[in-house]
This record gives structure tokens, sequence and C-alpha cells, in this order.
């Protein structure tokens, strides 16, 4: 009698932990993103595609309910550091997420280190040095949205296999916009092409009529990266001062074509040019039914934002499964997010060994399909963060980009080593 008991105890003993692993909370996720001011439009996309794949799967993962606490940045580096702080010490997250600034990026990422608390960057922000060799990078960090210069590069080796030599650039005054346009910079340079005028418009500005008036007009196209409103406000002066049809007009990043834009400009944004890692006009099965989904969930197309985030809920269910919902094991959980590896709308993702997502790019041009205007691909590129050279090639550049700003014209410069 004795030996039976000791039996039913040691088994009872055996069985509490998986009772307890059962009873666990919600595995919780703090998204970050600016939901007012000038990125809001980003931040909501982000916010829809990250909640339509969570409701797709139930809200769960392992056994376990999931909790999507959300908080407003602003775009403010500042505000953004409260929130996380918030997140992660009130709230008890087990992973951050979202992020479209890069200050607002660049605040988180040091504060997720201290903490030793996973960042998923799920939005926009694409500060390179995040993700690459060097001072800041972060192995708490995983970005599955892009990193800043990888479309500029691609649009780059494509304008020059167009036969465009000399170009104009504007870009807005901030960090953001030197990690962006120096993509295109360097590898215009290194293939033998030359911007022969740079403009830095400040974030937000309500009349770019003095920049598209100081435009040289001798230029092959202009290349233009401002993000958020200032895209349309400067698509459309670009329009109304009748240059499109004179100089080719490229958007780096889709922020110009950014596609609650185009319905605005209408016929006047047919032909425009644009580079980004995502359209809602990909023609495959994966990115038709995804694009049907939201649609429906929020009567818009999707932008990029929408399949960033569609994509980092899955990677962040996805490991959280491979863990058996046990998120609160971080090692663990990091080492399984580093596998992810899935179709997605975007096209099929991968990360690299610093964290960084691998994926498609694509060269658009606005088209109207039916009763839409589309950013329809028109060339693509498989590509990583170093893209068009290898780690250890792009890292004997001298100089980072934000080291390089009044100096687009130099192409030495650029391609010191």
């Amino acid at each position: 009698m004795k030996k039976r008991f000791c039996w039913v105890l040691a088994a009872c003993l055996a069985l509490a932990p998986v009772a307890a692993g059962a009873q666990k909370g919600p595995i919780k996720i703090g998204m970050i993103l600016p939901l007012t001011g000038v990125f809001a439009p980003n931040g909501q996309d982000s916010l829809d595609g990250f909640q339509l794949y969570l409701e797709e799967i139930g809200g769960q993962a392992a056994g376990r309910k999931i909790e999507v606490i959300v908080e407003d940045a602003q775009g403010k580096p500042d505000i953004g550091l409260t929130k996380a702080r918030k997140l992660v010490e009130r709230d008890g997250v087990h992973v951050l997420a979202g992020i479209v600034s890069t200050p607002v990026a660049f605040a988180v990422q040091a504060y997720a280190r201290e903490k030793k608390m996973p960042l998923v960057i799920s939005a926009d922000a694409g500060a390179n040095l995040l993700t690459m060799p060097g001072k800041f990078l972060n192995p708490y960090v995983f970005r599955v949205s892009q990193n800043g210069r990888t479309p500029g590069a691609v649009a780059a080796d494509w304008a020059y296999k167009q036969g465009w030599r000399r170009v104009a650039m504007m870009t807005s005054d901030y960090a953001g916009g030197m990690e962006v346009s120096g993509g295109f910079v360097r590898v215009f340079c290194a293939r033998g092409g030359r911007v022969v005028q740079e403009q830095y418009p400040p974030l937000g500005t309500p009349d770019f009529g003095p920049y598209i008036t100081n435009l040289e007009r001798s230029v092959d196209a202009v290349v233009m990266f401002t993000p958020g409103a200032d895209g349309l406000r400067l698509a459309r002066q670009y329009i109304e001062a009748g240059l499109k049809g004179k100089l080719p007009l490229m958007d780096i990043y889709g922020q110009a074509t950014f596609e609650p834009n185009l319905p605005q400009l209408g016929d006047s944004s047919l032909g425009i040019l644009s580079v980004l890692h995502y359209t809602a006009a990909i023609k495959t099965p994966e990115n038709e039914r995804f694009v049907k989904a939201f649609r429906a969930r929020t009567g818009r197309l999707p932008t990029d934002n929408g399949p960033d985030g569609y994509v980092g809920a899955r990677a962040i269910v996805e490991a959280a499964k491979a863990v058996g919902g046990n998120v609160e094991d971080t090692e663990k959980f990091m080492a399984a997010l580093k596998r992810v590896k899935f179709p997605s709308p975007k096209g099929d993702i991968a990360l690299d060994e610093y964290n960084n997502v691998i994926q498609s790019m694509y060269i658009r041009k606005v088209e109207k399909v039916g009763a839409d205007y589309l950013n329809v691909p028109i060339a693509s590129y498989s590509i990583n963060q170093f893209w068009p050279y290898s780690a250890k090639e792009y890292l004997a550049f001298k100089s980072n980009y934000g080291e390089l700003k009044g100096k687009m014209t130099d192409c030495s410069k650029w391609l010191e080593k």
C-alpha cells in the first residue's frame, strides 16, 4: 500500500509542471507605434497587419492566449522610450514590436538591450547600424521589415541600367533621410552614375515650392525620399509644377506613392516610379489572399507596413510555438526567432546572421488596374541587407552615410575605403 501511494504521489508531482505551464497567463506583446503625427498612417497599417494575423490564428500560440498592448510613440524618441519602459516594467510584456521612425528605434533598442528584452521591428524603422557589425549591433533586435539602405541600393542599380547617369536628390533632413538616400548614392556612384544636386527639406515641410524651383533641370531624373504626409505634398507640388512628364521621379521607399495617396493624386500619379519591398499588386496566392483579408478588415489596400506587421506577428508566434509557449525563456525564444522562415505576402522570409530580414525588393510603377491605382512591380531583386556587396565589402567603406551629408556630389568620398 505504501509503495502504491509513493507511485501515485510521484505521478502527481511529475504532472505538476505541466499543469503549472498550462496555467500560465497570456503571451504579452508590447506594440510601440506612431498613431498620431506625421507617421500615423504607417503605424496604423502596421498595427492592422499585426492584428490581422493574430485574428487568423485565433489569438493564441502553443495553448497560450496572446495579449497585445499598444502605445502611441508619436514618432518621438523620448515618448517611445517612456512607452517602452511602461510596457516592460508595468505591463510585464515578453516582447516589444512595432517601431516606425529611426530615432525611436535607436532610443528603444538601447533600452531593450539593457532589459534583455526581445524587440521585433515590424514597421518602417530601417536604421542600418542596428543589424550590422559595429557598436550598435544589438542581439535583442530582430527586424522583419527592411533596413534603410536597400531600397535605394536597388533603385540605383535599376536606374543605371535604364541609362540614368545624372540625378538630383531630394531627401528629408533627419537621420532616416541619409539612411535611405545614402543607399542610392553609394551604389549609383559605384555603377558609374553621379548625384549632381542634393537638397534637404525639413520634416513637415508645408511648401516644397522653393526646392522644386531650385531643381537642376538638366538631370536624367529626380530621386526623392520624403516620408509620411510630406511624400504626398511633394508629389502633388511636383506634378503641379509640370515636371512629371519632363523629369522622371523615383520615389525611394514609396512614400509619395503610398497607396492611400494614389486616389488623391488620381491619373496624375500614373507612371511615377518607386522602390520598396512590397506592393499590393504582387501576384502570388499568399499576397492575393492577404490583400483580400486586409481590405475586408480595414476597407483599404495595404501599404508595406501592413505585411510588415503581419510578418512580425507571425515571426513571434512561430518562435513561441517552437519553444512550446515558454517565451519567458528569453534565450530559447530569441534562438527560435533567429530560425523563422516562411512564405509571406512580401515573398519568402528568413533572417540573416545579424537578425535582419532577407527578402525581395520591387521596382514599381503606378498604373490603374480596374478601379484601383496600384504600384505594379516591373522588376524584382532578391537581396540581403548588404546587397550588392558582401558584409565584408560593405563594411570596408570608410564613411557611414550620416558622415557624408552635404557630399552627395562627391563620389570619391562615397567610394573611399
